[in-house]
């Protein structure tokens, strides 16, 4: 009986070691998928390791996919199960990703307060483990959420499909009309805008009150823009009324370009664009907005904060592009320079280039390559003369490259779908 016993024991051990050395090995993958922000193959390896990965693992890693893939309140769920069941074995570290995950959702949601909340215990019990650069940024964030901790969230009013006259500008960005309090004017439309933003100019015309507060944003070329809030009780995007939309209030020089005659009273971003559902970027100078989002079973997009992110398969690579309609052109990252370095060497033309946002223009070095073939969901082509960067932005550092004007242009029309979360042209 007795070497029954320890037969059973060491059995027992021996499943237990090698099931503790199976969690290690998973974990371990997962976190390096998450590390690079590989959302799809995180989401396919997650159906590989049931029952290979402790239970709190496999939540805290769902909690991550359900947020990127747009199910907010499913990623809340999983975040309250992990503080509340197994909140005694999280470290600070993962307790303060876990947070850090309900903040992001709340500011989804248009939870101003909430979010602020969570940053403000951050910030109190785990800075400990933040870094200085998180600090800061959730010190910034704690801010920009504090005022507006009384602004009731955002609201659309949309009955039956709706259209949208546009037309795009000599940089082809697409320009939307809008609408405040009785003043009409012309915004950028931009799904690489984190915030929608509005001149002082224009928000001082519009009537708009603005908050004494001053945040610092960053920029795509990496300026730090000193910036102030307004919310807009009422705003009309086309003929479509949206409640209680914030913009960032930024000085109207630093929206203005004369060496290219350029000026932006405002621009439209993402927590606009995103409560749309679906949104039909057409060539011939509409967007059409239908009533019901539908469902292509595509999944080829997430989010990474505020901003869409694209699979794009380019000959044997599966690539991982942000995308921004505010942007003229495509261009290829660092990173995918980084990976790529002795072909773009070998086919591109090194050359000086500028880059301009919100906060001026900087010139940059960069590769030019002839042409880059690609596919996106159902359709393929390839894109002439694209921008290859040597220089590294905080936006897209762990992505190939951003999507821009160039390549929705090749189409009669992009499909955006935030309900179901893909990317589609027609």
């Amino acid at each position: 009986m007795k070497k029954t016993i320890l037969l059973l024991n060491s059995i027992f051990l021996l499943f237990a070691c090698s099931n503790g050395a199976s969690d290690a090995k998973f974990d371990k993958q997962l976190s390096k998928l998450l590390e690079n922000k590989d959302f799809f193959k995180l989401r396919t390896e997650l159906e590989n390791v049931k029952g290979k990965l402790s239970e709190d693992r496999l939540l805290y890693y769902k909690m991550w996919c359900e947020m990127a893939f747009g199910n907010r309140q499913q990623s809340n769920n999983y975040a309250a199960i992990l503080l509340d069941k197994y909140g005694k074995l999280q470290n600070d570290t993962t307790t303060a990703d876990i947070l850090g995950i309900k903040a992001s959702n709340c500011i989804y949601a248009y939870q101003y307060k909430e979010a602020a909340d969570i940053y403000d215990t951050l910030l109190k019990q785990y800075e400990n483990v933040l870094d200085s650069s998180e600090i800061v940024n959730y010190k910034n964030v704690k801010l920009l959420f504090s005022t507006l901790s009384k602004v009731k969230p955002q609201q659309m009013h949309k009955y039956g499909d709706r259209e949208i006259e546009t037309y795009r500008n000599q940089f082809n960005h697409l320009i939307i009309p809008v609408k405040c309090d009785g003043i009409a004017d012309e915004f950028v439309f931009d799904t690489g805008a984190n915030f929608s933003v509005i001149t002082n100019s224009c928000a001082s015309k519009m009537g708009l009150t603005v908050f004494d507060s001053d945040i610092k944003v960053g920029t795509s070329t990496s300026f730090s823009v000193q910036t102030q809030l307004t919310v807009a009780d009422s705003f009309y995007v086309g003929d479509i009324l949206f409640e209680n939309v914030v913009f960032l209030v930024v000085p109207a020089e630093q929206m203005t370009f004369p060496s290219v005659n350029l000026e932006i009273h405002g621009i439209i971003g993402f927590p606009v664009l995103n409560q749309m559902d679906e949104v039909h970027l057409q060539k011939d100078g509409k967007i059409f907005i239908p009533e019901e989002p539908q469902n292509k079973n595509l999944n080829n997009m997430f989010l990474h904060g505020l901003n869409p992110v694209v699979q794009l398969f380019s000959e044997n690579d599966t690539l991982q592009f942000t995308f921004d309609t505010g942007a003229r052109t495509t261009e290829l990252s660092k990173k995918y320079f980084d990976s790529h370095k002795m072909e773009i060497e070998q086919k591109g033309t090194l050359q000086k280039g500028k880059k301009g946002s919100a906060g001026g223009v900087i010139e940059v070095d960069e590769y030019i390559l002839p042409d880059f073939p690609y596919r996106i969901g159902s359709k393929s082509g390839t894109l002439p003369n694209v921008s290859v960067s040597l220089n590294e932005y905080d936006f897209n550092k762990s992505f190939d490259g951003n999507l821009g004007q160039d390549i929705i242009t090749q189409f009669n029309a992009l499909i955006l779908n935030f309900k179901y979360m893909y990317i589609e042209f027609e």
